[in-house]
Order: structure tokens, then C-alpha cells, then sequence
């Protein structure tokens, strides 16, 4: 049976399942990320992907002249490489162009922490089109380095 992807705005009723879904991806948010997601999510405009009415990710942005900016991205596990991750970015663009951004930007763990699941996070960003714009080294356990990457509008 054929599945049905729908992409839709972000809604109050969706922030729990959101943070749930960063929950089941205990690889990609830790304790802290869970905490921030759950105290970004209200304030930060958001898509849901969705198929046969169940969530399979999420995206939350902010955007304005200046820049656009996404806060949180999350695609569930069982729906890795199906084009989900893509659309929802192409959502950001979308808005981020409509705002007036010049680029758009993402922040995620730097290279120098060996970690494969974010080694294809950042591969994902560059597929889309994102470009390494600068690298900060943190005091930070959670992510010791964090890598900026923009992408032109």
C-alpha cells in the first residue's frame, strides 16, 4: 500500500509529539538538547512531516531579513533517507525567502568529534546545499565543537 507524506505547519498540539520524536533519537539529542528543543519549539515557527497521519519529522526556524535560521530538525528513525529531511528544508527555504533572508543557517557537531551519526548529519546539510561557515570549539560536553553551515538563498 502506497504511504501518504503530507508536509503541514507546525501546531501547540504537535510540540509534545516533537520532543518525543527527539527522544527516540537518543543519538542525535541528549538530555540537554531534549531540554532546549523543549523550551525552543514553542517560540520558533515549525513544519510537521507527517505520513498516514503519524509524525515522521519535524523542522522549527526562525527567519527575517537578515538571516533564516533552523533551531531543530528531526526525521524518525524507520523514515531515514525517504526525502523527508530534504522537504522539510525546502520548507525553511521557502519561508526563510519569503521573510527576505540572504542564507540560511544551522549549527551541529563539529568534525572533530568522531561520531558517525553526525558525521551523516553534516553529510545531509551538504547534500542540501549547505557550506561549512565556521567552526567553534565549546565548553561544552554535549558538543565540544559546533559547526556553523550556511547555505545562499
Amino acid at each position: 500500500m502506497a504511504r501518504s507524506l503530507r508536509i503541514r505547519e507546525m501546531t501547540p498540539r504537535d510540540h509534545d509529539a516533537a520532543v518525543d520524536l527527539g527522544r527516540a533519537l537518543p543519538e542525535f539529542f541528549n538530555d540537554q538538547g531534549i531540554a532546549e528543543m523543549t523550551a525552543d519549539i514553542p517560540k520558533e515557527r515549525g513544519a510537521v512531516a507527517e505520513i498516514d497521519g503519524e509524525l515522521a519529522g519535524f523542522v522549527t526556524w526562525t527567519a527575517d531579513e537578515n538571516m533564516g535560521h533552523i533551531g531543530w530538525i528531526a526525521v524518525s528513525a524507520h523514515h531515514h533517507r525517504e526525502g523527508i529531511g530534504r522537504r522539510l528544508i525546502e520548507v525553511v527555504e521557502n519561508a526563510a525567502i519569503a521573510a527576505g533572508a540572504p542564507f540560511l543557517q544551522v549549527e551541529t557537531l563539529g568534525e572533530s568529534v568522531d561520531y558517525e551519526p553526525y558525521d551523516r548529519t553534516r553529510s545531509f546539510y551538504r547534500g542540501v546545499g549547505f557550506e561549512d561557515f565556521k567552526n567553534e570549539m565549546l565548553d561544552n560536553p554535549g558538543m565540544p565543537e559546533m559547526l556553523t553551515l550556511r547555505k545562499r538563498l
